[in-house]
């Protein structure tokens, strides 16, 4: 099977950085210091399916967060538009939406996480404005609030990460999660029959 994904390039498990010497480095030092200092790089991992799940378990990780495959799912409580955006994009269209920083800081002391969205014109002005968005700031935070109170959040910000170029239908929640167990544990007796 062809995928969006591989046709650009971007392989399954998204350019991250080595998740083994990430986790030896965690397991050498204590708990973070501070809410500020993120966890570790699994965190970053692109999981959308069970051979991504295996390969994480591999990694050493205790379970893992799977975002853009369940807003892709008949559940989700986003828009029709924000799902079909979901399907219609390809890797290369979601973009780390750095200027959101700016708009909506987060409070003192508290974890600076990232969201990565799929372009839209709203994202591609403001990312080249940051210095102007720090100053519209209040402004931009009440259009976004007023996208979440019309339903129409997807069109400002429809949050979603690079598995977005892998998924090609919506699905059940449940049909998702048995697809997930099910490869995840394929994957996981045929790394097992390598070792024998």
């Amino acid at each position: 099977m062809t995928s969006k994904s591989t046709r650009s390039g971007i392989p399954p498990i998204i350019r991250k950085p080595p998740i083994a010497e990430d986790l030896d480095r965690l397991r050498k030092k204590p708990p973070r210091a501070s809410k500020t200092e993120p966890l570790s790089q699994l965190d970053r991992l692109a999981i959308l399916n069970g051979r991504g799940l295996a390969a994480a378990l591999v990694l050493g990780a205790q379970g893992v967060n799977i975002g853009t495959r369940f807003l892709a799912s008949e559940e989700a409580p986003v828009s029709q538009g924000w799902k079909k955006a979901i399907l219609d994009a390809d890797s290369e269209d979601v973009v780390e939406v750095e200027v959101w920083s700016a708009i909506s800081p987060p409070p003192a002391g508290s974890y600076e996480g990232f969201l990565r969205a799929i372009r839209t014109p709203f994202i591609e002005e403001w990312q080249q404005r940051r210095e102007e968005a720090v100053k519209e700031a209040e402004r931009l935070r009440g259009e976004v609030m007023e996208a979440i109170s019309q339903d129409r959040f997807g069109e400002l910000l429809p949050l979603a990460g690079h598995t977005s170029g892998l998924i090609h239908e919506i699905l059940p929640a449940g049909e998702i999660l048995r697809r997930l167990v099910a490869e995840a544990q394929e994957a996981l007796e045929s790394s097992a029959k390598l070792l024998t």
